[in-house]
C-alpha cells in the first residue's frame, strides 16, 4: 500500500446531492484526496461552477459511463444534475425557503400583541398573588414563568421571589 502525503480529506454524500432529493445519506464515504487530485478537483469546481459534491460525483458518472458501467439515460440524469450551477441551486433554495415562509398579516400581528398583552396581565396576577398560591398552583405558574423569562420582567419577578434567579439577575 503506497502512503501519499500533503492529501485532503474531503467528506462525500453521494445522496447529499440536490437531484437525489434524499433527506438521508446510506452512501456517504470518507475520501482522502492527493493533494493534486484535490486541486484539480477544485479546477473541476471553478469551470463548471459547482460545488465539491457536485464535481466528484460528476468525476465518478463520467468515469462510470465511459467505463460502460451505467447506460446512456442513467449518465445523462446524472449528468444534468450535476453540472447544475451552484449558484442557480443556492437561488432555488432560497426561493423554496421563501414560498415556506409566509408573510405575516396585519390580524395575526394584532392576535399576537393581544397574546402578549394577556400573558403580561397574567404574569402581573401571580407576581402580585405569589405568597398567596398554594404550592401546586406555584409550580405550575413556575413552569410558564420560566417559559417567560426572557420576554417579560413580570416572569423574571416570579422566578426571583421562587428562589430560582438571583436578584442581581
Amino acid at each position: 500500500m503506497t502512503t501519499v502525503h500533503h492529501s485532503s480529506t474531503l467528506l462525500l454524500s453521494f445522496s447529499e446531492v440536490v437531484l437525489m432529493g434524499e433527506k438521508e445519506r446510506p452512501n456517504a464515504h470518507m475520501l482522502f484526496l492527493p493533494t493534486e487530485l484535490f486541486m484539480g478537483l477544485i479546477k473541476k469546481m471553478a469551470a463548471l461552477e459547482v460545488g465539491k459534491s457536485a464535481a466528484i460525483l460528476d468525476c465518478l458518472n463520467e468515469s462510470l459511463h465511459a467505463e460502460g458501467y451505467i447506460d446512456d439515460e442513467t449518465y445523462k440524469t446524472f449528468k444534468k444534475g450535476y453540472r447544475r450551477k451552484l449558484l442557480e441551486v443556492v437561488e432555488e433554495k432560497r426561493k423554496e425557503k421563501e414560498r415556506k415562509l409566509k408573510p405575516i398579516t396585519t390580524r395575526q400581528i394584532e392576535v399576537q400583541e393581544q397574546e402578549k398583552i394577556k400573558t403580561r396581565k397574567y404574569l402581573l396576577m401571580v407576581n402580585e398573588q405569589w405568597d398567596k398560591l398554594p404550592d401546586k398552583a406555584r409550580q405550575y405558574h413556575l413552569k410558564t414563568a420560566e417559559r417567560f423569562k426572557d420576554e417579560f420582567p413580570e416572569a423574571k419577578g416570579i422566578l426571583k421571589k421562587a428562589g430560582i434567579l438571583k436578584e442581581y439577575e
